[in-house]
């Protein structure tokens, strides 16, 4: 217990999940919390997740979920671990949030919104009187021989014995988004990796995508080769090696691409924007048929339907318009019979079909952006604790750490997660 009840012992920097989950777990121990957000509210990102229904987690193995965070699992794990998936469900659940699994992966809350998540928390931290300190900006923090004394804000000295700093990152500047946590993180010492946009639209060189805006693909592969590396999706997972393929349904924009699978590749495209001009990305737009099963399927349809175009066999697996743009690809006229294709027309044909590609010159940038990319260098953070190892009593949780997980839940499941193991050892 904070032995001064006037001085409070827990001061928490930002009011998004990974605050309030902090905020929370902290009151229950009986320590004076004050939370301060330079928004008018708290949670106003968390009211935007997942287009206000908030899939706040999913139902992956914890040792599964934990492995889509690839280079970044062995940071994540003792927070995941600590509050997985079926346990933040039950933390809710107690808090008066059911939530199910519609699909079999996804986790939202049965009411369908991301409010009754927000409110919950809130609640229950105003029963156990957490302050709440809305319309201000925290200037600096106070450190004194290495240990973290306080914070100042533009209303004054706040003194505090420990500070949980979850200012969240760059991502939707309109909902708060800023690097007034990664200032005050570098102000305090720490070094701060390269910040980029992640699971944003990306922006494409050729106009074609534009031609298709609004149409969608449930089920494509979107790869990317980055300095001559190029992964099998399948093998990526299994080894937990950084993804260079995902996949996923796709949808074309007038920019370019987005959906599942482009926003799971676009951190990786993002941090390759940041040394070059441009990216070169490639759509396998039927991953589940293999390339010989593409040369057996062309042999058998000119044998039984040569009189067939190649438009109508290709209309049958893929939007026409689609189907149309990957004929002009490989200069195959939309009225040329199955029968007449040539072989090194059926090749080119099948690898457009499996490597279509497409280049990127940008993505839509921080304000489509749903997490950020870089942050707090994880090697100056412990991750059983989620202290500074530069300053004692300094504790980080959520997007200002270099961490960002794939779509699906992953990242506002390490937000909760990242709070609670933070707040665990604020006391210790």
């Amino acid at each position: 217990m904070n032995p001064n009840p006037n001085i409070p012992r827990v001061a928490i920097v930002g009011a998004g999940p990974a605050g309030l989950m902090a905020a929370l777990i902290a009151a229950r121990a009986g320590e004076r919390v004050v939370v301060f957000e330079k928004l008018p509210e708290p949670g106003v990102r968390l009211l935007a997740t997942g287009g206000g229904h908030c899939n706040f987690t999913n139902t992956l193995a914890t040792d599964d979920f934990v492995r889509r965070f690839d280079a970044k699992r062995r940071f994540v794990a003792p927070a995941i671990k600590a509050l997985n998936a079926n346990r933040l469900r039950l933390f809710f659940e107690e808090l008066g949030v059911a939530s199910h699994s519609p699909d079999g992966f996804h986790v939202l809350p049965v009411s369908d919104s991301a409010r009754s998540v927000r409110d919950a928390l809130l609640q229950a931290c105003r029963k156990l009187h957490v302050e709440f300190r809305f319309n201000g900006r925290v200037a600096n923090l106070q450190i004194d021989r290495g240990h973290v004394t306080g914070i100042l804000t533009s209303h004054g000295t706040e003194p505090a014995a420990r500070v949980v700093l979850a200012a969240g990152g760059a991502s939707y500047p309109n909902l708060g988004g800023g690097e007034s946590g990664f200032r005050l993180a570098r102000l305090a010492g720490h070094t701060i990796m390269p910040l980029c946009p992640a699971l944003v639209p990306l922006v494409a060189r050729e106009t074609w995508p534009a031609a298709l805006a609004g149409v969608t693909l449930p089920r494509v592969a979107v790869s990317l080769a980055c300095q001559g590396e190029a992964r099998v999706a399948g093998a990526a997972h299994a080894a937990g090696a950084t993804h260079t393929t995902a996949t996923g349904s796709l949808l074309f924009t007038h920019q370019g691409i987005s959906g599942p699978a482009v926003l799971d590749v676009s951190g990786r495209v993002s941090s390759a924007l940041m040394t070059r001009k441009a990216v070169s990305v490639m759509i396998d737009l039927v991953p589940d048929r293999m390339i010989e099963t593409w040369q057996a399927h062309i042999e058998r349809l000119r044998k039984e339907h040569g009189a067939k175009t190649v438009l109508s066999v290709l209309a049958s697996i893929l939007p026409a318009a689609l189907a149309k743009v990957v004929l002009e690809h490989v200069d195959v006229p939309v009225a040329t019979g199955v029968a007449r294709l040539s072989r090194e027309q059926s090749r080119k044909l099948i690898m457009a079909i499996k490597h279509l590609p497409l280049t990127i010159t940008a993505t839509e940038g921080f304000g489509k952006a749903m997490v950020t990319k870089g942050g707090i260098d994880l090697a100056e953070v412990c991750p059983r604790t989620l202290e500074s190892k530069r300053v004692r009593g300094l504790f980080f949780a959520g997007e200002i750490l270099d961490v960002d997980g794939p779509c699906g839940g992953f990242n506002l499941q390490w937000a909760f997660s990242s709070g609670f193991l933070a707040a665990q050892n604020l006391m210790v």
